[in-house]
């Protein structure tokens, strides 16, 4: 690998670990330079910029091709992602990305516009219906909701269970959200 891609490598990582950790708003590049242990200069080199380096952070952080490809079922692609032992450590997570960054002035209707063209519009076909677009919003709320719950409000009941148990817990509210219907009056159980 040249010198070229190692830095730039060694720049995106930087750069989402502090954008997902600290936002985008909070972040600065002298930090991201800092952390890449490189010149500040050589973001505008590779990446023109703050904004499009935060860009490239998200796009990589969003590409999820096993969850749209059609031969696999997305829920288990979404119970598996969040039950590995890999997603224990949640300080990268797509997840935290979204949360720190989706209200934010400068990036959030970049964030939300990406996370729509990349994951959810490739979904939508394949949720059937007439309350598709509400099952899927609610699915995307499971898995952004149970991994807050987990990883950053350690709620209990759901922070200290194993990954098997956590997986089943993502199974039984997914399924709940994918039967969602609209009706006009409310069912409360």
């Amino acid at each position: 690998m040249r010198n070229s891609d190692k830095t730039r490598e060694k720049l995106l990582a930087a750069a989402t670990e502090v954008f997902w950790e600290q936002g985008y708003s909070n972040t600065s590049l002298r930090q991201i330079a800092q952390m890449a242990d490189v010149d500040v200069a050589l973001i505008s080199r590779y990446f023109g910029g703050k904004l499009k380096l935060f860009e490239a952070a998200l796009t990589a952080g969003l590409y999820w091709p096993e969850l749209i490809d059609p031969d696999n079922d997305p829920i288990k692609v979404a119970i598996a992602k969040y039950t590995a032992s890999s997603s224990e450590d949640h300080k990268f997570s797509i997840t935290r990305m979204i949360v720190m960054n989706a209200s934010d002035p400068q990036v959030g209707d970049m964030v939300r516009q990406t996370l729509f063209d990349t994951l959810v519009a490739p979904l939508e076909s394949r949720i059937d219906g007439e309350h598709g677009a509400a099952q899927l919003a609610m699915f995307f709320s499971v898995i952004i909701g149970a991994s807050v719950a987990r990883h950053s409000l350690l709620m209990p009941g759901m922070a200290e269970v194993d990954a098997d148990t956590h997986a089943w817990q993502l199974r039984y509210l997914i399924d709940a959200a994918l039967q969602f219907e609209i009706s006009e009056e409310p069912k409360v159980p």
